[in-house]
């Protein structure tokens, strides 16, 4: 590993959703996210080239919880069409499958459930203090509810610790973690973590995987965890052969730097190291971006904003619901209120 290169920053959860008002208003009123605004921007063949899309026309929302740096993305494409999460989905399938979040008042995250009818997948796993359960968000999308902060840590800083959410892990179920940890750690730079576990095999009746067998790599990613997960039975199926990442459900993650000579490292490793990227490295005002594919099918954008105005200009920072920006200038609609 290169040393001056940074280390990764867990910077994004990107997610194609078919209603936007209705996923953002789950995430607000449900867990506690903020809004950060959005844009409409993301549209016209720079888009498309930069997302591997065709004929790319999207309004993106934004959410942000107590993290610097760190942001949900609401895309909701006009085109392509969004193909829905098969009614058959599991989570031993391969791609990117659960988002974990912590939630600070968790008696009162289990009322606001139960008042809106959002049933949970099995019964309330723990005891208190260290409650678990899983849902599924309005998308589809399996979200497990923690109780627990798992990066619990006195050195880690908390930007809106006013906010009672933060998302704190995602996890991947990938068809062979010895191939993953060539892409996540020997090219990415993400560090192995060997004296923690995220999950243990009780876990896996959270979302109806009771005795599933698997192998787990743990990386960190600053202060989030990246859980890659090999299952070994029951055998998920693999991505359809006419997979789009803008097809309903998780679309990628994105790795965040402050100083662009850090994202040109990364990026020249990943090119390095023979993985694709969809387009060449776009640079946007003191920042730029790249989506980059790993060889079992997994999108993972390289991204740098540079400060506090390119924060608020792409939604790392709150912001009213319905104030639309230019985004990273990729369809470059002009600033207004919507």
């Amino acid at each position: 590993m290169d040393s001056q290169t940074a280390k990764g920053h867990l910077a994004q959860i990107a997610f194609s959703v078919t209603d936007l008002t209705r996923t953002h208003d789950f995430y607000h009123t449900i867990l506690g996210f903020e809004p950060a605004g959005g844009t409409d921007s993301f549209k016209g063949p720079i888009t498309s080239q930069a997302q591997g899309l065709p004929d790319v026309v999207a309004t993106c929302w934004w959410m942000v919880d107590q993290r610097d740096f760190m942001q949900l993305e609401l895309f909701k494409f006009t085109s392509p069409s969004v193909r829905p999460i098969a009614d058959d989905w599991r989570p031993c399938d391969i791609g990117y499958t659960t988002v974990g979040v912590h939630v600070v008042d968790y008696n009162a995250l289990l009322v606001r459930l139960a008042q809106s009818g959002i049933p949970t997948l099995s019964p309330v796993l723990g005891e208190s203090g260290s409650r678990r359960v899983c849902i599924q968000d309005p998308e589809g999308v399996l979200l497990e509810l923690m109780e627990d902060d798992p990066r619990d840590n006195d050195q880690l800083t908390r930007e809106r610790s006013e906010l009672g959410v933060v998302t704190r892990s995602i996890t991947a179920s990938v068809p062979s973690l010895e191939v993953a940890q060539r892409f996540w750690v020997d090219t990415l730079g993400l560090e192995v973590v060997e004296d923690q576990t995220l999950h243990q095999p009780a876990h896996e009746t959270l979302w109806d995987l009771d005795g599933a067998q698997r192998q787990t790599l743990l990386l960190s990613a600053d202060d989030f965890y990246i859980e890659l997960v090999q299952y070994d039975l029951p055998k998920g199926k693999a991505w359809p052969v006419d997979y789009r990442i803008s097809d309903q459900g998780i679309l990628n993650i994105a790795l965040g730097y402050r100083e662009m000579a850090d994202l040109r490292r990364v990026h020249s490793r990943v090119l390095a190291a023979g993985y694709r990227c969809n387009s060449d490295l776009l640079e946007i005002g003191g920042g730029g971006c790249v989506y980059c594919n790993d060889d079992q099918g997994f999108s993972v954008e390289l991204l740098c904003s540079d400060g506090p105005k390119m924060d608020e200009a792409v939604g790392f920072l709150p912001r009213a619901q319905g104030v639309l920006t230019a985004g990273r200038g990729l369809g470059g609609s002009e600033t207004h209120r919507s």
